[in-house]
């Protein structure tokens, strides 16, 4: 891709980490990085802020692309944990069955995982039938996003902050590659318009713990099919979740909601609370719009032709990855260079 000039359309943590990884891996580029939002900004339509943001594989055993896009990334966070100001840290990960799927088998990154095991009976918490543990990543979204934008910057990219409505407004007369990384907008956004595209709204509460009081997190299905987790953040905050809501495009708070999220996460872990502190000390409610699509995450190439400069624009969609934006966030991004680089040179 010499001397490309790249517009990445999306400043969430899939055109963020794309973004870097052109500048990392090409030489002799210029990428620039167009959005409505970018790090800092907390507007529930910029969906990567209010993420969960762990490592916790959704990728069934017949999955293989998405398990590779996971892998990538686990052993890409794995490396990068604990490097100063990127909001990564390395945790137990503990997983539990309320009831025990009589077709349970151990998920595919068993053998990827460090430390990977069943839990004991006299480990799993009141109510549990069965669980596993292993060592997985956290995210801090906020610091994380940020420590991208830097590396981004420090590495000669360049940003515009602007509110598009058709792909064919980011393409200047010297744009060769636009890569689309506009997640939940790509089912609106004119020239992609994917109606495959549907909002899954999750609500999750931000609490605050003393700092490293919690190096573990844990994701609970319940057996009338709800999901309880708690995850931990570097800087001692924790997120509560959480809900799953598709086709709900409201960005209200439900205070209904985040009490029974508070009350599901403590009745499964009262540890969360420490002895000394009688209730969670809210900081914040969040919610955000997961970006799914039917069909999964959309990684391929198209050429477009540009009217206005009469040229041909290879266009690389990279969007569609629904709640699992970070945890496949470098695998999408190491795929969309990939195909990139097939077509340009075919």
């Amino acid at each position: 891709m010499l001397n490309k000039r790249i517009v990445v359309l999306g400043a969430g943590v899939s055109g963020l980490t794309t973004a870097n990884l052109l500048l990392q891996q090409e030489k002799a580029i210029k990428v620039h990085i167009v959005a409505k939002h970018f790090p800092g900004d907390l507007s529930a339509e910029y969906t990567s802020p209010w993420a969960g943001a762990h490592w916790k594989s959704h990728a069934a055993k017949d999955e293989i692309r998405e398990q590779e896009f996971d892998r990538e990334t686990y052993n890409y966070f794995w490396k990068i944990a604990n490097t100063p100001y990127s909001g990564v840290m390395i945790i137990d990960e503990f997983e539990y069955w309320e009831k025990l799927p009589q077709d349970f088998s151990d998920p595919w990154f068993k053998t990827l995982c460090h430390e990977y095991r069943h839990l004991r009976k006299e480990e799993l918490p009141v109510g549990v039938e069965f669980g596993i543990t292993y060592k997985s990543i956290s995210i801090n979204p906020s610091t994380y996003l940020n420590y991208l934008l830097n590396t981004f910057t420090s590495w000669g990219g360049t940003t515009q902050r602007v509110n598009l409505s058709h792909l064919n407004e980011c393409i200047e007369s010297d744009t060769d590659i636009v890569v689309n990384c506009s997640g939940i907008n790509a089912r609106t956004l004119g020239g992609v318009e994917d109606s495959d595209v549907f909002p899954v709204r999750g609500q999750t509460v931000i609490a605050q713990l003393p700092q490293s009081y919690m190096n573990w997190a844990f994701f609970k299905r319940e057996a009338n099919g709800e999901s309880t987790y708690a995850i931990p953040r570097d800087n001692g905050e924790i997120t509560l979740g959480g809900t799953y809501e598709e086709d709900n495009y409201s960005t209200d708070v439900d205070y209904d909601t985040a009490t029974a999220i508070i009350h599901r996460c403590l009745a499964t872990r009262p540890d969360l609370l420490p002895k000394d502190q009688p209730h969670l000390i809210i900081k914040m409610h969040g919610v955000g719009l997961r970006p799914y699509r039917k069909g999964g995450v959309r990684v391929e190439t198209e050429w477009m032709t540009s009217e206005k400069y009469g040229k041909k624009i290879l266009i690389c969609h990279n969007y569609g990855h629904g709640g699992s934006g970070y945890e496949s966030s470098y695998g999408t991004a190491q795929s969309a260079l990939k195909i990139m680089k097939e077509i340009l040179q075919s």
